[in-house]
């Protein structure tokens, strides 16, 4: 949410094809987390209290870096966060989606200009265009001139 408060609430420029990263990113975390339980670590308590105070710093630092280098709030999101590892697969599937009615819709393009995600939420298909990466911020109904959404 810290995030919502920088100045490019819609991406100014194109996506760019590197959201591979975020599989690096997830098992990087995977290997440490499992390092440690494996590793039966004593202190495990105050080096996940650590890595939590750490990978917090982290997280902003790096998300405000890339929403600056690639004009988009939601830049870490898209290319970096492990989390969307689970999450993807799981929105895929999900019984919570955003449909639009077609006899409703002109095509005036308002709601994919509002998504922070650049997801189209006019295609109703499970392979819509960035479809699994739906926040459900609700910014395409707010902007539906026609609430076809």
């Amino acid at each position: 949410m810290v995030l919502d408060f920088l100045p490019y609430k819609v991406p100014e420029l194109p996506r760019k094809k590197i959201g591979w990263i975020r599989y690096i990113t997830f098992v990087i975390s995977l290997i440490f987390v499992s390092a440690l339980f494996l590793a039966h670590v004593g202190s495990i308590e105050k080096i996940m209290f650590w890595a939590f105070i750490i990978g917090n710093v982290a997280y902003y630092a790096v998300g405000i870096i890339l929403a600056f280098a690639f004009k988009d709030n939601r830049a870490f999101c898209k290319y970096i966060c492990p989390i969307t590892v689970f999450l993807k697969p799981m929105s895929y599937f999900s019984l919570l989606r955003i449909t639009c009615d077609k006899s409703k819709c002109v095509s005036c393009g308002k709601c994919k200009k509002a998504c922070p995600m650049e997801v189209d939420v006019t295609d109703n298909s499970r392979k819509r265009k960035n479809g699994t990466e739906c926040i459900l911020c609700f910014e395409c109904v707010k902007s539906c001139p026609k609430k076809a959404l």
